[in-house]
């Protein structure tokens, strides 16, 4: 509502609003705001006299005109204290913010609900895509509720139940076949020759290809501000793949430290899967957030929706780990699997793998000594157990099966769970 113009990080140029696909750099145009005006129209009481929603929040995003906003009721997620893992952790005060319980599943709708709506705006014909998972899903879904024509690339190995999930939300979805001997991802690079082609709007999940839809993500840092009466965290634990969720919390916090509202800032953690870690080894080798370099491979992990080797928003994920003195590593495969099972069966909570990494990274945190067992600790789970329950079919025994005969069953519980009884 406030914003006047973009700005390249890297050769510092000066865009309109509506031509940020005219730079080449590579990296997030950053959105300058006009912050004065919007301290003076703004105020703490005014956002407390308020339910907590995502578009409460919309004095800290780049939607001019309310009637462009598309909503399917995103944001506004329980903040819930941990009883048995905080317990088990040594913890006093461990939360978890769930991003499951939004609209397509995932934390996606806050940016993707920015993007789409600043797309309206900007009077687009075709909302477009590279992404099978999360950001597909979330976009094909506000594509749906605005009458929005979407396209979607996919990999051509995407599993038809994403697939099939995006066709059903009336999406229209381009499988891509790599060509021999191509580097990256033919299915962005697709999407960006489309983009360019046809003036297609870019709304992926991606802060260079889209700056707008980035600052959704600021609502997730504000709802856990007022969530916990305006305390703030003394860590945010973020699953990471390109870095989105990390940056843009952060830069929600920052926001409201700007204006005084709050007194400090969190710091943050980047937790990403061993076998696709950019972000985690960028930060151990201290690199400057603009020499960013991809990893190499392709990666396999049960954390697919992490698995991003080119990071795209890594340079901002970076500057927020260095500039609150943050912290970041790796956890196995393993671990993924057993903290998904562990949030399930102990908090009633059932995220897919993608959302649970960093659950596994903060008890390497607590087990080297890096967190207190006093410190406030927040760890956002951020997408669904139901969008991957393919990785679960095969690392647990099957149901027990019994004939309507209560002897039989009896039998059959006690060798199963002796403490039924």
């Amino acid at each position: 509502m406030f914003e006047k113009e973009l700005v390249c990080p890297k050769c510092n140029k000066n865009y309109k609003l509506n031509s940020w696909l005219d730079d080449n750099c590579g990296y997030r145009l950053r959105i300058k705001y006009d912050k004065e005006s919007r301290k003076n129209s703004v105020s703490k009481d005014k956002i407390k006299s308020k339910p907590i929603s995502h578009w409460k929040y919309k004095n800290f995003f780049p939607v001019k005109d309310d009637k462009n906003i598309i909503s399917i009721g995103e944001g506004g997620t329980s903040l819930v204290k941990s009883n048995r893992i905080s317990e088990d952790f040594g913890l006093n005060q461990l939360y978890f913010k769930l991003e499951l319980t939004n609209p397509s599943g995932s934390f996606k709708d806050r940016p993707i609900s920015v993007g789409a709506s600043v797309g309206k705006e900007q009077n687009t014909k075709v909302l477009s895509a590279a992404s099978s998972g999360n950001a597909a899903a979330s976009l094909a879904s506000f594509g749906a509720k605005a009458g929005i024509n979407t396209v979607v690339f996919v990999p051509n190995r995407s599993s038809q139940s994403k697939v099939s999930q995006l066709i059903t939300l009336g999406a229209t979805v381009v499988r891509v076949s790599p060509r021999e001997n191509q580097e990256g991802d033919p299915s962005v690079q697709l999407f960006q020759e489309s983009v360019k082609k046809w003036g297609w709007t870019p709304c992926p999940s991606f802060g260079p290809f889209n700056p707008f839809q980035f600052e959704g993500t600021k609502s997730l840092g504000f709802e856990i501000v007022e969530q916990l009466d305006w305390v703030v965290p003394d860590w945010i634990i973020c699953n990471t793949g390109s870095g989105g969720l990390l940056s843009g919390t952060y830069e929600g916090f920052k926001d409201w430290h700007e204006l005084h509202w709050i007194e400090k800032l969190p710091r943050m953690v980047a937790v990403q899967p061993e076998a696709c870690a950019p972000v985690v080894k960028a930060f151990h080798d201290r690199v400057k957030p603009l020499e960013f370099e991809a990893w190499q491979g392709f990666p396999e992990t049960v954390a697919g929706g992490l698995a991003d080797p080119h990071p795209w928003d890594g340079d901002s994920a970076l500057e927020a780990l260095y500039e609150s003195k943050g912290n970041a590593m790796t956890v196995n495969d393993h671990q993924i699997l057993e903290y998904q099972r562990i949030l399930a069966s102990k908090e009633g909570i059932f995220a897919e793998p993608s959302g649970v990494a960093a659950l596994a990274g903060l008890k390497l945190l607590i087990d080297e000594g890096t967190i207190d067992k006093n410190d406030l600790v927040v760890v956002p789970i951020t997408g669904h157990g139901l969008k991957d329950p393919q990785v679960l079919q095969d690392r647990y025994s099957e149901a027990i099966v019994s004939p309507p005969d209560i002897n039989v069953l009896e039998t059959k519980l006690k060798g199963k769970n002796k403490k039924l009884f």
